[in-house]
């Protein structure tokens, strides 16, 4: 353990070493962000060549499981983020030294865990459930296969992104690029010799198994959990269960209209075949993704801290901060996707996918449109509106559904506009909420 430490240590040192010019001229802050950039920007490369790789050596019908078994894994590790990640990040204590702040956050990793393992083994039944019903409904056969691969995935994916948060929250922002860039080797090694020697969806899912054990290995180096307190965590989950509940219920309307989860709509309601299309659309857009959640590990951490400490003007500026760097880092990037969109397909899949210009365009509106309502969420989030949070939500679900049925007619850039139609609303509705959360603080104090 001393010497993973120190190896850790020395890692640390000699990026810090490489970035203190920098970090001189722009200040901790702006450097924080570069790192997180950095890692988003890791891992968003990682899954768009990987993807890239998948979508040229995969058939069509694996590439379709693989882009379902994604989906499907962000939707279920959009409840692990509501009802533990959340809660762990924007959970700051004034009063604790820090073995008992380490100790708290230890506590919090075991439950992320237990969590993690519970959701893997929810989806593997669901599978073995889907695969009964298709004696009798022959049209969800396919599904099980993705179900499966998710359950397959869940625990390594979901234990290194909790690592990633707990690296943010005790501010080791290098060491998270550092373990995103291994993330990339990896996850690229891996899909080579998958393409090579064993093109099909199970290899390719094993892929990202390897790759985040990998970085959780690194990661784990320097968090070092302590040994599981039952008192302790459940103090944490009696002062937590309440938001905990609230984010988890505000999930299940997000998962309806996020950006990953439109591609298990077009699953359901077209096929394999029609999922593989939209994942490689939306393969060419995602990095916008990567990179608003690069603003983002930083800032939630941040607006909760500001929060505490300069009131709400501290967390009205955080906010705005926050959606002018979403908005200028995505905007160029996307209007550059929606520009050079029949270049960049046949740069990513070669005479694989061909004709996929107008799903890409509505796809870049859309995800940039869902980027700029981040922000609102951060401040719904830290100020605990979470029934606010769920109201919008849940009409925006309403209307993204109501959209993507009416849109399915035209095809997956039908479903791709309706998406974006789905954001702009949603983004009315967030200025509204905005301010009947900040009157409810006001008059609560």
């Amino acid at each position: 353990m001393a010497f993973s430490a120190a190896t850790v240590d020395g890692l640390e040192g000699l990026l810090q070493w490489c970035i203190a010019p920098l970090e001189r001229r722009i200040g901790s802050v702006a450097t924080a962000r570069l790192w997180a950039v950095a890692d988003q920007g890791a891992s968003g490369v990682a899954n768009v060549l990987v993807f890239a790789l998948f979508g040229r050596g995969l058939t069509p019908h694996d590439f379709g499981s693989i882009g379902m078994m994604m989906g499907l894994y962000y939707f279920i590790g959009g409840f692990h983020r509501s009802a533990i990640v959340l809660p762990f990040t924007t959970w700051h204590r004034t009063d604790a030294d820090a073995i008992d702040v380490h100790r708290d956050d230890s506590n919090w990793w075991w439950l992320g865990l237990g969590l993690a393992l519970l959701v893997s083994a929810g989806t593997g039944i669901a599978a073995l459930v889907v695969r009964l019903a298709g004696a009798y409904v022959p049209d969800v056969q396919w599904l099980v296969e993705p179900l499966y691969l998710t359950a397959l995935v869940t625990p390594a994916l979901l234990a290194w992104e909790f690592a990633r948060r707990w690296l943010y929250k005790i501010e080791r922002p290098q060491l998270v690029a550092a373990c995103s860039g291994l993330y990339l080797v990896v996850l690229v090694a891996g899909a080579l010799l998958a393409g090579r020697y064993a093109p099909d969806s199970f290899a390719a899912a094993m892929v990202w198994v390897l790759a985040s054990i990998v970085a959780l290995v690194v990661a784990l180096m320097r968090l070092v959990p302590m040994a599981f307190d039952r008192a302790a965590a459940a103090l944490i989950t009696r002062e937590n269960k309440a938001h905990a509940a609230w984010l988890a219920a505000t999930n299940l309307p997000y998962s309806i209209y996020s950006t990953a989860s439109i591609v298990v709509w077009i699953g359901l309601f077209m096929g394999p075949l029609e999922a593989a299309v939209f994942t490689a659309a939306r393969t060419l857009t995602n990095p916008a993704i990567s990179v608003v959640s690069a603003i983002d590990s930083i800032d939630k951490p941040r607006a909760a801290r500001a929060l505490v400490r300069e009131g709400i003007p501290g967390l009205r500026r955080i906010v705005r901060n926050s959606r002018i760097s979403i908005a200028v880092a995505t905007g160029l990037y996307l209007g550059g996707v929606a520009i050079l969109a029949t270049y960049l397909t046949h740069l990513a899949y070669g005479g694989q996918y061909t004709g996929l210009e107008e799903e890409v365009r509505w796809l870049a509106l859309g995800f940039f449109l869902f980027s700029l309502n981040l922000p609102s969420e951060t401040m719904l989030i830290v100020l605990r509106a979470g029934p606010v949070m769920l109201t919008v939500r849940c009409i925006t679900a309403a209307i993204t559904l109501a959209a993507l049925a009416f849109s399915a007619r035209h095809g997956v850039a039908g479903m791709a506009g309706g998406f974006a139609a789905s954001q702009f609303i949603n983004c009315l509705l967030l200025i509204g909420a905005e301010r009947v959360a900040l009157a409810r603080w006001s008059r609560s104090r």
